[in-house]
This record gives C-alpha cells, sequence and structure tokens, in this order.
C-alpha cells in the first residue's frame, strides 16, 4: 500500500463517529446536542455515564493505535507512523461521517502516541488520572499529563521523529480544546461548542 492509502485509511478510522453511534445506540439522541456538544469520551461522561464514556475512550484510543500500526505494518518508518498518527487525530476531529465535526483528538492522539513511544505515553497516563481524580478536575490532569509525556520521553532518550510527533500531537490537542471550550484550568463547565 502505498503512503497515500496509509494515510486515507487512518483518516478514515479516526473519523469513525464512536461517540455518536454509542450515544445514539443507547438513547436515540445526538451526542452533539447534549452537554458541551463535544462528540468525545469527556461529554460522554458528562451526559450519559461512565460506561458508555470508557467504550468511547477505548475505541477512540484503538483508532490511533491503529492508524500508527498499520503504518508500520506497511513497512514505513517513523516520519510515516507520525504523519498517521496526525491523519487519524484529524479524521477524529473532522470526521467525515459528522460533517466534519468531531471531537479533540485527545484519546485518539493518546493511541497515536502508545504506539509511538509506548513508555512515556503509560506514565503520562496514569500521571494525568492519578492527579485528574485527586484533584477532581480533569482539566489539570490532562495538562499535567501532556506536559509529563515530553519529559519522560527526554528522559528516556526517545527517537527524535516519534519525540517530536508526540509533542505535535499534544500542542494539536490543546490547540483543538482551546478553541472549543476556551482555555480554564477550572472543572469542566457544559458550554456549547463555538
Amino acid at each position: 500500500m502505498p503512503i497515500a492509502g496509509v494515510l486515507l485509511a487512518a483518516y478514515l478510522l479516526g473519523s469513525f463517529p464512536t461517540s455518536y453511534l454509542i450515544v445514539y445506540w443507547l438513547t436515540g439522541r445526538d451526542i452533539r446536542s447534549m452537554g458541551t456538544g463535544n462528540p468525545g469520551a469527556m461529554n460522554v461522561l458528562d451526559s450519559v455515564g461512565v460506561r458508555p464514556a470508557a467504550v468511547v475512550a477505548m475505541v477512540d484510543i484503538l483508532k490511533g493505535m491503529a492508524a500508527v500500526g498499520l503504518a508500520y505494518a506497511f513497512g514505513f518508518g517513523d516520519v510515516a507512523a507520525v504523519l498517521a498518527a496526525f491523519a487519524s487525530v484529524v479524521g477524529h476531529d473532522y470526521s467525515i461521517f459528522l460533517r466534519l465535526r468531531g471531537g479533540n483528538g485527545t484519546a485518539t492522539g493518546l493511541g497515536a502516541a502508545t504506539m509511538l513511544l509506548p513508555v512515556p505515553a503509560m506514565i503520562a497516563t496514569a500521571i494525568g488520572l492519578s492527579i485528574g481524580l485527586t484533584m477532581g478536575n480533569r482539566r489539570v490532569g490532562g495538562l499535567l499529563g501532556m506536559i509529563a509525556f515530553p519529559v519522560s520521553a527526554t528522559l528516556l532518550d526517545a527517537p527524535v521523529t516519534r519525540l517530536y510527533g508526540g509533542i505535535a500531537l499534544i500542542l494539536l490537542a490543546l490547540a483543538q480544546i482551546i478553541y472549543d471550550e476556551g482555555f480554564h484550568l477550572t472543572a469542566v463547565r457544559n458550554r456549547t461548542r463555538r
């Protein structure tokens, strides 16, 4: 498969509208009309519940993992794998199945980062979750987890292409979160997307 085919497949994987399908199946409602309007795992958690949110998060993480794994499976190197990671996150953020409207790509980016740099991604996830749960503030936990990723990757002497790709994924997720919800470190509020 040529690189263009891998990137298209990665985009389509990312575009799979997990939260929309699960919430519609469970409630008959469109997740984009609920809570913050963001079709992602956090809005599912706030609007529908823990179990559906966990399923959405797992599938969205798997989308990013599958995209990067696909690039490696077809014999491409780190640059192509990073591009596939971005294609899957862009697919999640601008899903062709949701009229180019999607989530902020955090879970899909986490899946991609886990394939690129498993140990730093696991460290960052553990830090983010533990701080978020302890403080009762997932924004602070998420931000500290995002900071922990490049720090731990650098300390572990990660390959440069994967490190920079992971940092770029974090910046993309932050930009999308700020665009959708503004910048604040208070507990997540129900806000309509811009």
